[in-house]
């Protein structure tokens, strides 16, 4: 009996490693598409100041974060699109 208590115990323990692998993994993967789409959006937030330069921008930014979101696994990439999208938001309202 206790044979069995451990040998379940320690297949629990092992399920619990490899959902832990499987996110860091999820994360190392998304990292490469998440900092295409921050050049972009961060490109845009450089040039809040200067219209000119931030407005034509602004829709390939958009286009890096959709086209991102699709690839993301990770709900911490998810987050990250979504704050980097409110700053595009931000300066898109700033720029009309």
């Amino acid at each position: 009996m206790k044979r069995t208590l451990v040998a379940a115990c320690l297949a629990l323990a092992c399920l619990g490693c490899e959902e832990k692998q499987k996110a860091i993994e999820n994360l190392a993967a998304d990292n490469a598409v998440v900092k295409a789409a921050s050049a972009a959006a961060n490109e845009v937030v450089r040039n809040a100041t200067d219209c000119g330069v931030a407005k034509p921008l602004i829709p390939e930014a958009y286009r890096q974060l959709e086209e991102a979101r699709k690839n993301v696994k990770a709900a911490a990439s998810q987050q990250i699109l979504d704050t980097l999208k409110a700053q595009v938001d931000r300066v898109a309202q700033l720029c009309p």
